[in-house]
């Protein structure tokens, strides 16, 4: 197992070594990498970031219940306990007539109108803000507003639904967009490191092919290859991760400015811990996979004694 270990430990070393030897051409395909990597990432950063944004509005959406005029404050105030028990509720703000004339008149500018009449015509109105679950459903909310609509309190229900179904739609669209072009860039990755596996081959040929004559396995003329392909998508997602944090960077101070003009506090966030991970990792991932088929294929053309690689 130490013998093994160590093996692997030198191999990496070397890899690495011959990706120091030859700094231009391994910087020039390790930010060609970053590149590629860095625009889905930076996508999905904008992404998420739009998500955090709508959630604010969604998160003050609420469904009004007019209660039937007959309610009254003590009916109005044990529907408001009793529907706060349900999973799929927040919380509940109770408006009283008093409290929505006053608001009404506040808004409309008819206020002496309004003092003109006898009596006020406006219900109790229970203001039922969703869960955040139920919120980003717009199954699951047609189904609460559909549910809290037939209680024999209310009288009517109103919620404009419509909106949150086109912006599910179109986060839906634009994550599936993100995805497609995250799988050509990541087959543009998967090509690039196989041309420089390729290269780095043909140019170790005549090594490879004593290696093979003196009876060295698949295996261990493949680890090499293997590792190098390895660390240049390591270093290319690492890349990545600081393009868009420096990207991120230069738009935040702007972006704050002017969501701070229509008085919302939204700042721009790079990618959190964990598509970090998986952005870098992929980056690893593809290009092990880039140089195993690679060399599989010239490993398959090769026999000792027989042409060349």
């Amino acid at each position: 197992m130490l013998a093994w270990f160590i093996r692997h430990l030198q191999t990496m070393v070397g890899a690495l070594g011959d990706l120091s030897r030859n700094p231009f051409s391994s910087t020039l395909s390790i930010s060609v990498i970053a590149i590629a990597l860095a625009l889905p990432g930076g996508m999905f950063a904008a992404l998420e970031n739009i998500n955090k944004f709508t959630a604010e509005f969604e998160h003050g959406a609420n469904i009004s219940l007019f209660l039937a005029p007959e309610i009254n404050i003590k009916q109005a105030q044990q529907l408001k306990l009793s529907l706060e028990e349900y999973v799929a509720i927040k919380h509940i703000d109770l408006i009283t007539p008093d409290q929505a004339m006053a608001e009404f008149k506040s808004r409309s500018g008819l206020a002496d109108a309004l003092d003109s009449l006898t009596s006020n015509p406006l219900p109790f109105v229970l203001l039922v803000y969703p869960g955040d679950e139920f919120a980003r459903s717009p199954t699951k909310l047609a189904s609460l507003i559909d549910e809290l609509g037939k209680l024999k309190q209310v009288e009517l229900s109103q919620f404009d639904l419509e909106w949150i179904k086109r912006l599910t739609a179109l986060l839906e669209l634009l994550t599936r967009a993100i995805w497609v072009i995250a799988f050509i860039l990541g087959l543009g990755v998967f090509l690039v490191i196989g041309n420089t596996i390729r290269l780095a081959i043909t140019n170790r040929q005549e090594e490879i092919r004593i290696i093979k004559l003196i009876g060295g396995t698949d295996a261990f003329v493949r680890r090499p290859f293997l590792y190098s392909g390895m660390f240049q998508g390591l270093f290319g997602g690492l890349f990545a991760l600081l393009v868009i944090f420096l990207l991120f960077s230069f738009i935040s101070t702007p972006t704050k400015a002017l969501s701070s003009m229509y008085g919302i506090a939204f700042s721009l966030e790079p990618l959190h811990l964990l598509p970090s991970i998986l952005l870098v990792s992929s980056g690893a991932v593809i290009g092990w996979l880039s140089a195993r088929v690679t060399v599989g294929v010239y490993l398959r053309q090769f026999e000792p004694g027989k042409g060349q690689i």
